[in-house]
């Protein structure tokens, strides 16, 4: 009995360990809508669909046909139509992502907190933003 006990409790003490580290998971693919209530906000996009590969991620704001932006994640520039251009790299397990148009650059980092998809940046006119999504239900 004492050797089954010893391997449960090794068991339990790695998983407990291990907890936050699956809490701040690079997961980001798929369809989230903006949970305004955790948010303590409607502005912001009411949906974002994220696709992520080990080279690139492509994000849609808004809903399924928004403009699909695509975004290197080796750092380097990518040029979109009407000459926007993108960029994007780890930063630990939080993706930011900058998008520079006409009005200059703005960044925005996207990671996780559980099962929440976070948005963090400084919109131009309305100062520092979090915003929270959840997994949209699949259809």
């Amino acid at each position: 009995m004492k050797r089954l006990i010893v391997p449960i409790v090794m068991f339990a003490t790695v998983l407990a360990a291990a907890t936050p580290a699956f809490a701040q998971s690079k997961d980001f693919a798929g369809s989230w809508v903006l949970d305004a209530e955790k948010s303590g906000s409607k502005e912001g996009p009411p949906m974002i669909i994220l696709t992520l590969t080990d080279k690139e991620f492509t994000a849609r704001m808004g809903n399924e046909k928004a403009r699909l932006m695509t975004f290197n994640l080796d750092g380097s520039e990518t040029t979109l139509a009407e000459g926007v251009k993108t960029k994007a790299a780890w930063k630990g397990s939080k993706l930011a992502a900058t998008v520079v148009t006409e009005r200059g650059p703005e960044t925005l980092t996207i990671s996780r907190d559980g099962a929440w998809l976070v948005m963090e940046g400084a919109h131009p006119e309305h100062g520092p933003m979090k915003l929270y999504f959840k997994k949209a239900p699949a259809k």
